[in-house]
């Protein structure tokens, strides 16, 4: 299995940066796939690097006319990712305010190789009938798709719009959930995200990139007004969170079953044990990175950590699998190892590792009670709940639907959801 190779100045750029594993690139496509998971993400986007060098950001300003007979008019840039930006735009055909993500040059030309089929993803979740509808399918609808000319440096570009959000996850961690969100909106949150996990999975999709700020919560009685003042949206309080709609975004990583493209995915603290053996995988590496999530919606902090453990001879990934093996208090069985590309670096005939480190009974439920959180109802479900998501072996882990009708959703509240 070949590791696709950073460009000299995009290596500068992003130092660290993880390459992606690939089955099947071909062409200057074999150059870079600029770091699209678990990149060291520099302060402001480098414009200065073009599409050749693994990136070309598209450089737009207010009033800039872009799209169709100028339909989209720019008004300001929402945020931006590893290859990719995300800008507020007005709709003048439909008079209302609409979110444009428009790919880097090079994103743009992966996109047409058939490498990243983000557009196809999205197409396919907006064609159906719950899929289309944010607030039912729970997971982002596109409206349409266009190319950008760009700049002789930068483009083209492939833009998707979509509907506007209020905002993300990620921000209403950084405000109230320090300790972990309270328990009836940390479970709102997670049911909506599983109800969109459903929903993907259903049609064969897997997103491979969870996380806070891929789950993006609806505008609510914000007005349009509000999104052409310039001004930062407000962060809905507490009780405002309890009755906004919570859908999955950012497709850019999502990779159809049966097809994937590249097996480097998921940011490392949120990896399936599959995936850091290197081995088969499919959409159940989705479950155990929600049950990482539901787990630091809980308490606040990540189960994981990318850490080595010199003292035991155990380098990041051994680490890793270690504290799955303690913290599942599972062993992974031949067969997984066997298919696995790594699974005996790591590990002996008998399927222990290697370098024997202690192994020890820590589970979940465990951890879970040190936190001194929940009361002994809300454990026994909570830790029951997690570890249907978080089994060694993903023939054994729970589907969406399956989590869907688990006891650790009796009581919460998911009937307000009002329109996107």
């Amino acid at each position: 299995m070949s590791l696709i190779r950073l460009p000299s100045s995009s290596r500068c750029a992003f130092l660290g940066a993880s390459a992606l594993s690939s089955r099947s690139f071909s062409g200057s496509s074999k150059r870079s796939l600029a770091a699209l998971v678990n990149g060291a993400k520099p302060l402001e986007e480098p414009l200065h690097l073009s599409a050749d060098d693994g990136y070309g950001f598209a450089q737009l300003k207010f009033g800039d006319a872009i799209g169709e007979h100028d339909k989209f008019s720019i008004i300001r840039r929402l945020g931006w990712g590893m290859y990719s930006s995300t800008w507020l735009a007005k709709d003048h055909e439909e008079s209302k305010h609409v979110a444009i993500k428009v790919l880097t040059g090079f994103a743009t030309q992966l996109a047409q190789e058939g490498l990243t089929p983000e557009l196809d993803v999205l197409r396919k979740l907006s064609s159906t009938p719950h899929g289309a509808v944010p607030k039912e399918g729970h997971c982002l609808s596109l409206h349409s798709s266009f190319m950008h000319p760009g700049r002789t440096n930068t483009g083209p570009h492939l833009c998707l719009v979509t509907d506007v959000f209020g905002g993300d996850v990620e921000h209403l961690k950084r405000i109230y959930a320090r300790n972990g969100f309270p328990l009836s909106l940390a479970k709102r949150i997670l049911y909506h995200t599983l109800k969109g996990v459903q929903t993907m999975h259903q049609l064969g999709i897997t997103h491979t990139d969870l996380k806070h700020d891929n789950i993006l919560f609806d505008k609510g009685h914000t007005s349009e007004a509000d999104f052409g003042s310039g001004n930062p949206l407000p962060v809905p309080s507490i009780d405002e969170a309890l009755d906004r709609t919570f859908v999955i975004a950012d497709f850019g990583n999502a990779q159809f079953v049966g097809r994937t493209k590249f097996d480097e995915i998921t940011a490392e603290a949120l990896r399936a044990p599959e995936t850091l053996l290197r081995g088969p995988w499919d959409e159940k590496v989705d479950i155990w990175t929600f049950g990482c999530l539901a787990f630091e919606f809980l308490c606040g902090q990540q189960l994981f950590k990318k850490r080595s453990y010199s003292e035991h001879l155990l380098d990041t990934v051994a680490g890793h699998l270690w504290r799955m093996q303690c913290f599942t208090d599972e062993k992974f069985e031949p067969e997984q190892l066997k298919t696995s590309e790594l699974g005996f670096k790591y590990f002996d005939n008998s399927c222990q590792l290697k370098s024997r480190p202690p192994m020890f009974s820590h589970t979940i439920s465990k951890i879970l009670e040190n936190f001194n959180i929940l009361d002994n109802e809300q454990l026994y479900t909570s830790s029951t709940f997690l570890q249907r998501c978080l089994r060694l072996d993903p023939r054994n882990r729970a589907s969406a639907q399956e989590l869907l009708d688990d006891p650790f959703w009796e009581g919460v509240d998911v009937s307000a959801t009002p329109k996107v």
